[in-house]
């Protein structure tokens, strides 16, 4: 599997295009990988996950079309992570010729607001509705915590997210060929039912992908999101649980001003604790 980072930051994008301080204003001056759009990522070049506002800037900033996503994941349905113009935008009435259909799959409770969220916007009608469906392009598909559904090429599996008051967020599971990703962002400490729904499915993960919204400095365990000190924990008990294989990768991602390190003061810090910083454009190959 292929895997590229459209996007690594938290929901102000990173710098905060309104904030002055240290951190936003070292991101700015330093420029390169400091500068994040919101986070998105796309496997190979047929599952994408979030559909979020930068989708669009990120796909032709990594020279990455996405004409043919056939899977979109939904973490949940906050503004970062889904913007419904470009789902509207996939009606004839934009004048858009569709190379095929996307499956739209999330759970019940993202599915839903979704569907509010367009009702409000455009009369095309409910993303349930048949006839909907077909405008847009589109197959929802509700996934339940734990359950493992075949989506497309790969094997999916949701894990709930521990996103604050959100109802229904979803950290995924994906498989294909005998390789594995875990992408849990917009999420804070994970349950123990969680680590033990994660033990029972035994699945070894080429590649763990870490909500990092937090930086350095934060003690105190956030109730949405992690910090450094939550990351850490978090990889050493996936290796210790034997949950990563021997050459697994580990990124952190969806980062904000809050701790943050100018980009490789930041990646070396991760490193001296087991894992990466990931940026936009980021592209990682998983073989065998």
């Amino acid at each position: 599997m292929q895997v590229t980072f459209l996007g690594t930051s938290a929901a102000p994008s990173m710098p905060n295009p309104l904030c002055a301080c240290d951190a936003c204003s070292i991101a700015r001056e330093a420029g390169g990988k400091n500068l994040r759009r919101r986070s998105s990522i796309v496997v190979n070049d047929d599952l994408m996950v979030d559909f979020g506002p930068d989708i669009a800037t990120a796909s032709f900033h990594c020279g990455i079309c996405l004409t043919g996503i056939e899977v979109c994941l939904l973490t949940h349905a906050h503004e970062d992570h889904f913007d419904p113009e470009f789902l509207m935008a996939r009606h004839k009435d934009y004048g858009t010729v569709l190379a095929n259909r996307m499956i739209l799959a999330g759970s019940i409770d993202t599915l839903r607001s979704i569907d509010e969220d367009l009702a409000g916007r455009c009369p095309y009608g409910s993303i349930f509705d048949r006839q909907a469906q077909r405008a847009l392009g589109i197959d929802p598909l509700p996934l339940e915590p734990f359950e493992e559904r075949v989506v497309g090429n790969y094997r999916i599996t949701g894990y709930p997210g521990n996103h604050g008051t959100v109802k229904g967020a979803l950290l995924y599971a994906i498989e294909q060929d005998g390789q594995a990703i875990f992408y849990g962002t917009d999420t804070s400490v994970l349950p123990e039912h969680v680590w033990e729904q994660l033990l029972r499915a035994g699945t070894e993960f080429d590649l763990l992908i870490l909500d990092h919204t937090y930086g350095v400095g934060i003690d105190v365990s956030p109730p949405d999101h992690l910090a450094a000190v939550d990351v850490i924990g978090h990889v050493d008990r996936f290796r210790r649980s034997g949950l990563l294989k021997d050459n697994a990768r580990v990124y952190a991602t969806h980062i904000s001003h809050e701790g943050y390190l100018e980009h490789d003061e930041f990646d070396a810090y991760a490193a001296a604790n087991g894992y990466r910083i990931a940026y936009d454009g980021l592209s990682l190959a998983m073989y065998g």
